[in-house]
Parts: C-alpha cells; structure tokens; sequence
C-alpha cells in the first residue's frame, strides 16, 4: 500500500514539473525580442499572450504565440496521457502548463492570462467543447470589441458546459475539474482587466498598445 501511494504522488510531481516546463516556455517574449526586438512586458497590459503581441508587435507575430501557447497545452495533455493513460495525471499536466503559462519561471514569474493554453488542453480533453466555447468567447470579444471580455466569457463557460456534459451526457468529473479550475485561474489572472472594465478604461480592440507602468 505504501509502495503505490509513493508511486501515485511520484507520479503526479512528474507530471505536475513536466506540465508547468512545458507552459513556462515563454512564446511571446521570444516573438516580440525575435520580431521587433522589445520585451513584451513592458507594452500594453505586460503580459506575454498573443493580445498584448497582437497590439505591440503585429498580426502574424501574435498568430504565431497564440499558436505556441496553445501547442503547450496540447503537448502537456498529450504527453501525460502517453505516459500514465490516466485521466487525473492529464488534467493534472493541463493544470500545471497553465500556471506555468501564467507565472513563468523564466519570466520572473510573469506570464499571459493563460486563456490559450487552457484551450490547448480542453482541446484534446474535450474537443467540442473547446471549439464552442472558444467560438461564443470570440462572438463576445467581437460584439463588445474588448478581448478581455471574450477571455471571461471563455472561463465563465468552460465549467457551465463541462457540468452540463457531466449532468447530461455522463461526461468525465476529471474534465469538470479542470473546467473549474482553469476558469478560476483565468478570472484571477484578470483582475486588473475587471478593475479596468469596470472602471471603463479597458483597451478596446484595435486600440494600441501603450506602455504598462
């Protein structure tokens, strides 16, 4: 009993450092001082996803950093699942790639809002999924041309769809976990967003980049 409980723990720290390796590789930051030669971090709203890319950098540089941030939750997700064929171990990895995404090591524990790579991961968890929610994410982003607003529809409604699957379609409790969990870890990664909504200062859409303080 002892021998499984280390191997049960053994493998979750593994899978936890190999989720969050694989998230903190920093694909914004690289794009913008390989692109344009700037630190991303200093434009904007200092985050490393591709919306701050997108208004700092450009259109095709910010398409190539939400496609690597979306790749790290794939490969997280795909990884743990090739290694350990079970399902709390892969949302475990989706989990730490999206932290690791969020507060980089190599970034002084600076990040994006994780919104990509946490679609990444539903991706190959829950396929359909993915694609609706993200779809209805960027029909509010579109409408109310804030993408900070279409990133908390995107969390917001990530768990809403994985309970009903649960509730309905006797969908997966380890998939409602990570819905939950990463719609958490979304909201809280932008707080200063919903300060800023709230406040009526959020940067619409199109409006660029200004110099974070």
């Amino acid at each position: 009993m002892f021998y499984l409980y280390i191997k049960m723990v053994t493998t979750y720290l593994l899978t936890a450092f190999m989720g969050y390796f694989l998230g903190a590789f920093p694909t914004g930051y690289i794009v913008g001082r390989l692109w344009k030669g700037v630190d991303i971090r200093e434009y904007g709203s200092g985050r490393t996803g591709g919306a701050n890319v997108l208004r700092t950098v450009g259109l095709f540089p910010a398409a190539i950093t939400a496609l690597g941030d979306v790749g790290k939750g794939v490969v997280a997700v795909l990884v743990a699942r090739a290694l350990w064929h079970n399902e709390a171990a892969v949302v475990v990895a989706a989990l730490a790639a999206l932290v690791g995404h969020n507060w980089s090591l190599f970034l002084g524990w600076h990040g994006g809002a994780g919104v990509t790579t946490t679609f990444g991961g539903l991706l190959i968890l829950e396929p359909v999924t993915a694609l609706v929610v993200a779809l209805l994410g960027l029909l509010v982003a579109a409408i109310s041309r804030y993408a900070s607003l279409g990133s908390l529809a995107f969390a917001f409604l990530i768990p809403l769809a994985l309970l009903g699957q649960r509730l309905f379609f006797r969908g997966s409790w380890e998939h409602l976990a990570y819905g939950i969990l990463a719609g958490g870890i979304i909201i809280f990664a932008h707080r200063p967003n919903i300060g800023r909504l709230l406040k009526g200062t959020e940067r619409r859409i199109g409006e660029p980049g200004r110099r974070s303080r």
